[in-house]
């Protein structure tokens, strides 16, 4: 076995541990969905600990925490700010923040070892290893926002759906507080990110926070546009007095107008982007069906013999 083999295969092997960690870590263990159904059926949870998560756990827990030293900030303002792209992203996890900066050292190391191999493949190895290393510590960074976008996209694809039920809820009497909690649960199957996003809002309410700041801690969590103008929206219903359902009802179809204004924007573009595989790739094999059989038999002619 040569060494660029066994070098492949140790980073396999450690893609698939850090694959595992970030699973594990990231994922709700089997005590916390345990939890969970406590507190939603009132049923008494066993005290007993899972025997195959209780001594895993404290050890991915220390190799994240490790892993994380080097790229953890030692500021609270940087802190924050990755805090807040988690939030946006839809991650809530307290050991989100250090599990992000522990990929970013895992992922760079995984950089480094695969360019490191591309090198010896390509007899190129100064400009393999940076390239290497430069993706694997951006990798983490731009799913970060590739998610924080998706998270996004999906929220605003349901908001709708949720007004369009909460104007039924409170046309039929119920709060806006109720109103949400009916229809965060309403939604849980169909758009799960803005359920989760509804039941936080309808908790802080619970706890004692103003309707105006729950409200206005939802568009700041998320840091979707479609719901700090709610938040705004039915902030100025409240402290004006104006009619909650009518209000939502209007919110609801700018929501569906704008939606669709988009999807004819996309539709608009299709053509544009329809344009360079058509001429890079199908013109080409079009030429090459059609001027191909006559290029044959010119060149089988006696004017070419």
């Amino acid at each position: 076995m040569d060494q660029a083999t066994l070098l492949s295969i140790c980073i396999f092997g450690f893609v698939a541990a850090v694959t595992y960690f970030g699973w594990t870590l990231l994922t709700p263990s089997e005590d916390d969905e345990k939890l969970q159904d406590r507190l939603k059926t009132n049923d008494a949870a066993p005290k007993s600990a899972s025997a195959s998560n209780a001594p895993t756990a404290p050890l991915l827990s220390r190799f994240g925490q490790a892993a994380a030293k080097p790229f953890m900030p030692t500021t609270r303002e940087k802190i924050s700010s990755a805090r807040r792209n988690l939030g946006y992203a839809g991650i809530y996890a307290p050991s989100a923040v250090k599990a992000m900066y522990g990929f970013k050292f895992i992922f760079l190391i995984v950089g480094i070892c695969t360019g490191y191999v591309a090198g010896l493949f390509t007899n190129a190895p100064e400009l393999c290893l940076p390239l290497g290393a430069l993706a694997g510590l951006f990798a983490p960074v731009l799913w970060i926002k590739s998610r924080i976008k998706s998270n996004r996209q999906t929220l605003d694809y349901g908001l709708a759906d949720a007004l369009d039920l909460m104007v039924v809820c409170v046309e039929a009497g119920l709060t806006v507080d109720a109103a949400m909690q009916r229809v965060g649960q309403e939604l849980s199957l169909v758009h799960p990110a803005l359920s989760r996003e509804l039941g936080i809002t309808h908790m802080e309410t619970r706890v004692g926070l103003a309707r105006v700041d729950a409200l206005r801690n939802l568009g700041s969590r998320t840091g979707a546009a479609a719901l700090i103008s709610l938040a705004a929206m039915l902030s100025q219903a409240e402290r004006f007095g104006t009619s909650i359902g009518q209000a939502l009802r209007v919110h609801a179809e700018t929501l569906r107008l704008t939606r669709q204004n988009k999807a004819e924007e996309l539709a608009a573009k299709t053509t544009v982007k329809l344009s360079f595989p058509l001429v890079l790739f199908i013109f080409p094999a079009t030429f090459l069906v059609l001027i191909g059989p006559t290029a044959i038999h010119l060149f089988e002619s006696p004017l070419f013999k």
